[in-house]
């Protein structure tokens, strides 16, 4: 469903008592697109009220639970399509029961093999039927600078890592030597034979999370060496009931600027009737006091 950032019982406070559900939807979805934050700023718990999934976010498939499964370590689901046509992977985070209040939870795939999918831990017991739904996650694949196993997201603040996965790669040309690992190695042996290894899923507690500015410093693999790209699955934002007060002032001051835009209302720097012109005083409804407001929460770009 969409970003909303103003619930009924607000409108009166921020000054929009007539508010409708359509414009709250779509003053929400602006300030989701000034800010590049397609996923929203808002994440919905789990059953522990734990940050689990992203609430403007739609599942980019959804599937029904082909038999119910019980809590416990390694838990196998099959699919009805294989994974891969999915673009399901190692590593990837599948939401069960999302419309379960006692029951929903953000579960990691460890292992996939045919249509069969390898849920690293269930908390809960899930019936036949309940929904598995992808895509419900921040996700972004990020290079790892050479000689530091730390990389920043773009999101903030951020909530939860739910899940990593990471992978080696070459080093560019001059850089042979400072991968903190041996060259003449195992790891060496199979980029050279057997390509570089695949997706690395690994524990994302191990790491250290700057949640305020999303700094997160990533643990070694297994190979003891650092990874060279990894992908990280995590919620970003705010609870509704903890979204700071200057979004939702920002959703207010939207609804406000687009109910009095109209030619009659204002909005208009000059009308003039003869040759029919219209001057706007700007070509946009967000003022310069709402952009300052939502500014420290716009997606981060890192080189």
């Amino acid at each position: 469903m969409p970003s909303m950032y103003l619930q009924p019982a607000d409108y009166a406070t921020f000054g929009v008592p007539n508010a409708t559900v359509g414009q709250v939807t779509q003053a929400s979805a602006l300030v989701d697109a000034y800010l590049r934050r397609p996923d929203g700023l808002m994440w919905s718990p789990d059953a522990n009220s734990v940050p689990a999934f992203m609430a403007g976010k739609n599942p980019d498939f959804t599937f029904a639970l082909p038999t119910a499964i019980a809590p416990g370590n390694a838990v196998p689901v099959t699919l009805p399509v294989p994974p891969a046509d999915l673009n399901i992977q190692s590593g990837d985070v599948i939401l069960l029961d999302r419309a379960t209040a006692n029951a929903c939870e953000a579960v990691v795939v460890s292992g996939i093999s045919g249509n069969t999918l390898t849920f690293r831990k269930v908390q809960f017991a899930h019936a036949q039927g309940a929904t598995m739904d992808t895509g419900m996650v921040v996700t972004e694949q990020l290079y790892v600078p050479t000689e530091r196993p730390v990389v920043r997201l773009s999101q903030n603040p951020t909530a939860r890592v739910i899940s990593g996965a990471g992978r080696f790669g070459y080093g560019r040309r001059g850089d042979a030597g400072t991968s903190l690992m041996d060259d003449f190695n195992l790891l060496a042996s199979l980029s050279q034979f057997g390509g570089p290894p695949l997706w690395e899923v690994f524990d994302p507690t191990v790491g250290s999370l700057d949640r305020g500015t999303g700094q997160y410093w990533m643990p070694s693999s297994v190979y003891l060496a650092y990874y060279s790209e990894v992908r990280i699955h995590y919620v970003a934002g705010f609870s509704y009931q903890a979204l700071p007060t200057i979004v939702k002032n920002a959703c207010a001051a939207l609804i406000s600027a687009s109910s009095t835009s109209s030619i009659l209302q204002g909005g208009l720097k000059k009308y003039q009737a003869g040759d029919t012109s219209i001057e706007r005083f700007a070509d946009t409804i967000f003022d310069q006091d709402t952009k300052a407001q939502l500014a420290p929460y716009t997606a981060k770009g890192f080189a």
